[in-house]
């Protein structure tokens, strides 16, 4: 079966079938029924091609489709150092994350394909704009929970982890440089408020909490 008429069984699938276990069940059918062997069948041109079709015909990428075709394929370039299939990945990065939930398979996250991505090429525009939303959207979930502290993860940061995220926003400022794009006030929050943290960790005992601090003591962001 060629990717044209793979494609446009699914397609019609999704259109044509309207409860949704019958249209996972029919996905099923089309893999068992049509004899597909994913890596005989599909390279990963044809997947980079289904891909664009289904996105810009805004056609819903279902998770068995998602499982038994596009992460097999996707996956074993990214292994080849395939910067094309690396993109496709982080596109799909909501899909990746529902396919881990019942897979199990977590060789890779967001980030790691970030990092892999980047490390093959530093300059691909694609991955540095990837690169400083996702570093955007993190910084910015550091500091939701203030004036009650600076988040690392789902606690708390500790002495050690404003550390590691003094050194995060400093990246972040170079990504931001070489995108030409202005984030200095969440830059400069990032920098005031890690390093103040920090500075409040060490003496907590003799505030209230965080916000007592940063009365007493904290300045302001400048």
């Amino acid at each position: 079966m060629n990717k044209e008429t793979f494609l446009q069984r699914y397609i019609d699938i999704e259109t044509k079938i309207f409860i949704k276990s019958d249209k996972n069940k029919k996905i099923e059918d089309l893999f068992n029924g049509g004899g597909i062997d994913v890596n005989a069948n599909f390279s990963l041109a044809d997947i980079l091609y289904m891909l664009s079709e289904l996105i810009a015909k805004e056609i819903i990428i279902r998770q068995p489709l998602y499982g038994k075709l596009i992460y097999p394929i996707l996956s074993d370039h990214v292994e080849q150092n395939n910067v094309e299939a690396i993109k496709a990945l982080l596109r799909l990065d909501q899909h990746l994350i529902s396919y881990q939930g019942y897979s199990k398979d977590t060789k890779y996250s967001s980030w790691a394909l970030l990092e892999k991505g980047l490390s093959i090429s530093p300059n691909d525009k694609e991955l540095l704009e990837l690169s400083e939303r996702k570093t955007r959207d993190y910084l910015d979930y550091t500091l939701h929970e203030l004036p009650i502290g600076v988040l690392y993860g789902d606690n708390g940061a500790t002495i050690e982890e404003c550390e590691e995220l003094i050194k995060e926003v400093e990246k972040y400022d170079m990504l931001c440089s070489k995108l030409d794009r202005n984030e200095s006030e969440l830059i400069m929050q990032c920098r005031y408020y890690y390093s103040t943290y920090k500075a409040y960790l060490s003496v907590f005992k003799s505030y209230k909490n965080f916000e007592d601090y940063l009365g007493k003591e904290g300045g302001s962001p400048k």
